[in-house]
């Protein structure tokens, strides 16, 4: 495929200006890094408080000057280019190669000048938002410090505090009142009721003795009253009937009565004695006045007599009989007295340690009372202390909450920041992490060594190429200008020379410094 040769000069001087085009644009890339430079220079001295002798102005020249020179040195590469193509001499094409090849090393740096100091406006502004977040750090922990001084209990704290006081008021209380019931319980379970048993014994052992007494007193009346009538039946033959039925229902009466004793107790005893002794004697009085009725003085006087010893024997063991009862009644009532007044005793020790014991424990209910309102008194205190501190605790909790949002708020812009950024994705991928904002400056640093020197490398060469493919395009469009032109030359020559045979050494010796000067081009 081959272009006419105007096609080719049009693209010759288009790659020219388009390489121009590039070294202007590093040139601008210089001075605009120049002028960063004495910016910075500038401020950093703003901030110093001494100045210097000659001032800040020439210490600003001085930083920026030599990146000023390095941006005008960029405009040399192309006629230095240009002179590479045009010299003939290999030792002109080395040195201009060599300062060619210099001075797109500068431009290299002035490439990856720019995307470093680009790159690092972006880290400057990250850097900034992230010590940001560290003095946030700061004031968060210096209020968390705060918060622990002012918050010296909490709610919790004070509960537990309040239970275990309130649990040893209480286990102090429960220890006091077991104390006494163990004490009251030992002294009531110490009160000897034995005597009951001794005594109840006693009693029942006077009482079976009383019981022989009656026993024997009723088998010697009885012994009494059956002799004396026996003397009396004997004096009642001729009244024998009359006085048998008497007698039986006498002798009925006895049975009757000796039942009735042995099944009575001691309380029923007497009444129902003196009950049958007096049937007893109303039967013996009509048997005596069926007696009388039938005997004549003699045995009126015979039966007195027999009934006055009867009467005496009857006092006689009565009396005896009597005296002996008595005495064991009065026996058996002072073992009950004994009795009672052991118990009344009991009953007066029992009440004196019950009433002991009520007031005791009354006493500790009191103490635990007053106790217990002073805890009260001291939680009211304490709840109120506890309120103030709730409320200059939630104030800094309020603070610590803000600076946390503007915390999260700073880290979202650096997320933000980071994810727009191609480099930290670059990194992220080439290091498979899961975010961009956990690639580390190690990270970074290699993917943009490598992307920003591939881009500077192309962009510090890009100019060269350009110039070259231009110059040489250039080069071939004279070369074919000339051979042109030398074959015209030529043709006319040998044309002349046809038609002028005399001119013929002339116009060899012209064709032969025309083809010298041609090789020479």
């Amino acid at each position: 495929m081959t272009f006419s040769e105007k096609y080719k000069g049009n693209y010759a001087s288009l790659l020219i200006r388009l390489a121009w085009t590039v070294e202007i644009i590093a040139v601008l890339i210089g001075l605009t890094i120049s002028i960063v430079v004495s910016i910075s220079a500038n401020e950093s001295y703003s901030n110093q408080e001494t100045a210097s002798l000659l001032g800040n102005s020439a210490s600003i020249l001085v930083a920026g000057l030599p990146f000023l020179l390095v941006a005008v040195v960029e405009l040399c590469k192309i006629p230095l280019t240009f002179a590479f193509m045009a010299v003939k001499s290999v030792i002109w094409r080395g040195v201009f190669l060599c300062f060619v090849a210099f001075l797109c090393l500068i431009t290299f740096e002035t490439m990856l000048n720019g995307f470093e100091r680009n790159f690092s406006n972006l880290n400057y502004a990250i850097d900034s938002r992230k010590n940001s977040i560290e003095n946030i750090d700061s004031e968060i922990a210096l209020l968390e410090r705060r918060k622990e001084r002012i918050q010296t209990f909490t709610a919790e704290d004070l509960s537990l505090e309040t239970e275990a006081q309130q649990l040893e008021i209480d286990e102090q209380y429960r220890t006091n009142v077991n104390r006494i019931n163990a004490q009251e319980d030992t002294i009531i379970n110490g009160i000897d009721f034995s005597y009951r048993e001794t005594l109840d014994g006693e009693i029942l052992a006077l009482i079976d003795q009383r019981d022989d007494y009656y026993e024997s007193w009723n088998t010697e009346r009885q012994q009494i009253e059956d002799r004396f009538s026996a003397l009396l039946l004997d004096n009642l033959n001729d009244s024998r009937d009359e006085r048998q039925r008497l007698l039986n229902e006498l002798e009925a009466l006895k049975q009757e009565m000796n039942q009735e004793l042995s099944s009575a107790n001691f309380f029923t005893r007497a009444p129902i004695d003196n009950k049958y002794r007096r049937l007893i004697a109303d039967k013996n009085q009509q048997i005596d006045q069926i007696t009388t009725g039938y005997l004549g003085g003699d045995a009126l006087t015979k039966q007195a007599n027999m009934e006055d010893q009867l009467k005496q024997q009857l006092t006689f063991a009565n009396s005896k009989y009597q005296g002996r009862i008595d005495d064991i009644n009065q026996r058996i009532e002072d073992k009950r007295q004994d009795i009672l007044e052991q118990d009344e005793a009991n009953e007066q020790l029992q009440s004196s340690v019950t009433t002991n014991g009520n007031q005791s424990r009354a006493r500790f209910m009191s103490t635990k009372l007053a106790q217990e309102g002073e805890l009260r008194i001291y939680t009211e205190g304490k709840q109120s202390e506890l309120t103030e501190i709730t409320t200059k605790v939630e104030s800094i909790e309020d603070d610590i909450f803000l600076l946390r949002n503007d915390q999260r708020n700073v880290q979202a812009e650096i997320n933000h920041m980071i994810n727009q950024n191609q480099v930290y994705r670059l990194a992220m991928y080439a290091f498979g992490t899961e975010s961009p904002t956990d690639v580390d400056r190690k990270m970074v640093g290699i993917v943009a060594l490598i992307w920003f020197g591939s881009l500077a490398l192309i962009a510090s060469v890009s100019g060269v190429m350009l110039c070259l493919a231009g110059f040489y395009l250039k080069r071939e469009l004279m070369l074919s200008t000339l051979q042109n032109t030398e074959e015209a030359k030529i043709k006319r020559i040998v044309e002349s020379v046809v038609q002028e045979p005399s001119q013929q050494e002339k116009s060899a010796d012209t064709l032969e410094a025309e083809k010298r000067n041609l090789e020479y081009s």
